[in-house]
């Protein structure tokens, strides 16, 4: 017999309290010498052993229902089937509903592969990883209809009184059905029902942590074994095989489950081997926020995921779902990858869905479209604060910076780009409004007041872009006292004073052409196109070097080692430190290369970004969309499967913001606006992982047999315990009332023994009846009989 709330046999000692209870009574009654009594003991013997008997048979009673109490909270179980009942079980099914079981399946591939599986395997742990395929099975349009068709087969094989439960294990693992559903006519119905509702997705899977979920989920309590069934593609990228220490983990876990359990991974796969899955890993623009009629540069990777070469394919760029362009990229050898580029501009402003899609022979179309979103705006204002107001044109501080911009005193050009600058004095800057410019610059930083710092500070902090350039007339005391601020304010790192060169004719340094990759200067990059490494730095402000343990973001750094500029996140906003000025002047000659456009377009839309809708996402990433006018209260969120969120909007200065974090599902979503109607689009883009279908290697079945013990050996272990055991615990709590009950008829039955069914007589009247001052009738043997009885009960308890 087991227990499965132990813990309550420390109680059962209680089931002694009325013994004890009963001896302690006893003890309370006096004995009282009655010579008279001597006459009615004679009456009451024969009575005396019966009512012990009666006595003692209560006081069994009520120590077998403590006794009752105490074991039915212990919960016992039984082994074997000793009280006659069926051995329940419970079935969770975990499907794979990741991107790659929605490839087209092969009918000649897969029953060559199910007739190898047949004749043998030489795999490690092929007795539980197997595949299902058979001669003679129809021929589905996707894998992933195969892992439902065997999803069925395990229901069909579960008896009555059986429950089962269904968990999807992409993008993470969430459970299909509420609860269990218990196998009978209508719950086969509601089973079935919640089957046909799971659907696949554009992401991964996470076997293991659906693993974990399955075999750590709450019990029915009727349930005595369970038994956890995996069905997947078999693709090797889902695994995560390089995580050792999870699988071990899950190993522990499934050999400690609190019901006996029973794992079956079983294979549904496809020869995939000899066939080409050509993808488009992703979409990337130059820009996400670009102006009317501003050209901008979108980039596609496409890739062969196989080993074998893929054919030529054609490759459509589509705007909002309408063809603009079309282009035809040669063969991809296996594991090989080629960039698609497509330069555009939009007449009008707006929100576009910019996808590339290719027309690739192969079994996966799921990964044949990736999209990116552009937004299309008249303009982004940007404060410029100008130290040199009255100094000539070409000397002033601003003046260089907003000719990249595209504006020459103040007018724009015609080739202006979507940033609109605006100027203000050091002074002016205290005064003024910031919450109304996306990024701020200041060309040749000079002293700034304390005021003026702390309103950057709150700026950048809700989410504004600060780029800072030092020049001669930095103030590098109060630069570290208040914008380093000890590694607490805007400037990631301290200053140490001005350099230059000692040697004249010594070689110039410049900046360092190996730009790591980041989005501020992925163009600067482009050396066939831009000079930047040609840019000479002959006098520069010198950073102090941060500790070894602090990690800095360097965007550009010199030929010498030294950075040269600097980021750093405060708050939600960016800043940027660069150690020369944004002017021409004997410092650097940044301002005349080919490079110092790029540098500010590119360097101003990573600023900005923060204040702008991200319409790009990563799984998880919330949809955050602010608009000015106050009267848009609703709208619905569309998601890749169709279903639709209704949002309602929460007031946000002079208007309204709707927010949902539901963006799980990688792929393309839409907010639609109740008053406008107007859609606005967002994408979540998926990994490119999922578009490698290898499958599980022999090493990979024989690190998962090591690791996580997923053989054969390991399940009969865990089966070792699962015998059917029956609970206790119903019975026990039947017995408890049949206890109680019997105690409370034994009761009653002595205390009407001992008092009487009939009310007292008053004594007074039975006095006053009589003639006063005549002895009592003792002689009468009635009364004599009824008195002596009644005393004697009284005087023995």
């Amino acid at each position: 017999m087991s227990f499965l709330s132990i813990a309550f046999l420390a109680a059962l000692p209680l089931a002694a309290a009325p013994i004890l209870l009963h001896l302690l009574d006893r003890r309370r009654n006096v004995t009282i010498e009655w010579g008279a009594m001597e006459f009615l003991l004679e009456a009451s013997t024969r009575k005396t052993s019966a009512r012990k008997l009666k006595q003692w048979l209560l006081l069994l009673l009520r120590v077998l229902a403590v006794a009752t109490l105490v074991l039915a909270l212990a919960r016992p179980m039984l082994p074997g089937n000793w009280l006659g009942t069926n051995e329940r079980r419970e079935l969770i099914l975990v499907l794979d509903n990741s991107m790659s079981t929605q490839r087209s399946t092969n009918p000649a591939a897969v029953v060559e592969a199910a007739s190898s599986n047949v004749n043998g395997s030489d795999r490690p742990g092929e007795n539980k990883l197997r595949n299902t395929a058979a001669a003679g099975s129809p021929a589905y349009e996707r894998l992933f209809d195969q892992i439902i068709e065997r999803a069925k087969a395990e229901l069909a094989g579960l008896k009555p009184g059986d429950t089962v439960r269904i968990l999807a294990a992409s993008p993470y693992p969430v459970w299909a059905t509420a609860g269990s559903f218990r196998v009978g006519a209508s719950g086969q119905e509601l089973v079935y029902s919640q089957l046909e509702s799971v659907r696949p997705t554009s992401g991964g899977s996470d076997l293991l942590a659906a693993l974990f979920t399955a075999v750590q989920a709450d019990a029915e309590p009727v349930s005595q074994k369970r038994r956890v069934v995996l069905i997947t593609d078999g693709q090797a990228a889902d695994w995560t095989t390089e995580d050792d220490k999870g699988w071990r983990r899950f190993q522990d876990v499934l050999q400690a489950a609190q019901l006996p359990t029973e794992l079956d991974i079983v294979e549904v796969t496809s020869d995939v081997a000899a066939v080409a899955n050509v993808a488009v890993n992703h979409v990337e623009s130059s820009r996400t926020v670009v102006g009317v009629d501003q050209a901008f540069t979108a980039t596609a990777q496409i890739k062969n995921h196989s080993r074998v070469a893929a054919d030529d394919c054609s490759v459509r760029w589509l705007v909002n779902g309408n063809e603009e362009h079309r282009e035809l990229v040669s063969e991809i050898g296996g594991g090989e990858s080629s960039d698609a580029v497509w330069h555009h501009s939009f007449a009008n402003p707006g929100v576009y869905a910019i996808s590339c899609s290719i027309d690739a022979n192969d079994r996966l179309a799921a990964d044949n479209t990736a999209t990116v979103v552009v937004e299309v705006v008249n303009e982004v204002p940007v404060l410029v604060v100008e130290s040199a107001a009255g100094r000539a044109e070409m000397q002033q501080d601003a003046y260089f910076v907003m000719a990249a911009m595209g504006y020459v005193d103040g007018e724009p050009l015609e080739s202006r780009g979507v940033h609109q600058p605006e100027t203000v004095t050091p002074v002016g800057l205290e005064r003024t409004d910031l919450s109304s410019y996306r990024a701020i610059v200041i060309p040749n930083l000079k002293s700034l007041s304390k005021e003026a710092i702390e309103k950057l500070n709150q700026y950048v902090f809700n989410g504004g872009g600060l780029w800072l350039a030092l020049g001669p007339r930095t103030d590098i005391e109060v630069f570290n006292q208040y914008l380093f601020a000890d590694g607490e304010g805007l400037a990631p790192l301290a200053l140490d004073g001005i350099v230059a060169e000692a040697d004249p004719g010594k070689r110039k340094t410049t900046i360092n052409p190996s730009l790591r990759d980041h989005p501020a200067t992925k163009e600067l990059a482009d050396a066939e196109r831009l000079d930047t490494s040609d840019v000479k730095i002959s006098r520069r402000v010198r950073f102090v070097p941060p500790p070894q343990d602090e990690d800095v973001s360097i965007l550009l750094s010199l030929t010498n080692g030294e950075p040269l500029a600097v980021e750093k996140y405060f708050g939600r906003g960016r800043v940027i430190v660069q150690s020369v000025p944004l002017r021409m002047d004997q410092w650097s000659d940044i301002a005349k290369s080919q490079a110092f456009v790029v540098m500010v377009q590119d360097w101003l839309s990573y600023l900005t970004a923060p204040r702008a809708t991200r319409h790009n996402l990563s799984p998880g990433d919330p949809i955050a969309v602010h608009l000015s006018d106050a009267d848009n209260t609703d709208a619905v969120l569309r998601t890749p499967h169709g279903d639709e969120i209704e949002l309602t909007a929460d007031a946000a200065g002079d208007g309204v913001i709707f927010r949902s974090s539901r963006t799980i599902l990688p792929g393309d979503y839409s907010l639609e606006l109740s008053l406008s109607g107007e859609r606005l689009p967002f994408h979540v883009q998926r990994s490119p992982r999922e578009s490698d279908l290898a499958m599980l290697t022999a090493e990979d079945h024989k690190l998962l047999a090591d690791t996580a013990g997923l053989e054969q050996d390991l399940l009969s272990n865990g089966m070792g315990g699962s015998s059917h055991s029956d609970p206790v615990w119903p019975l026990l709590l039947m017995l408890l009332i049949a206890f109680m009950s019997a105690e409370l008829l034994l009761a009653g039955l002595i205390s009407r023994e001992r008092f009487g069914s009939e009310a007292i007589a008053e004594s007074s009247g039975e006095f006053a009846s009589g003639d006063i001052g005549l002895p009592m009738a003792f002689g009468n043997k009635a009364v004599m009989d009824s008195v002596g009885a009644d005393r004697k009960q009284e005087i023995e308890v």
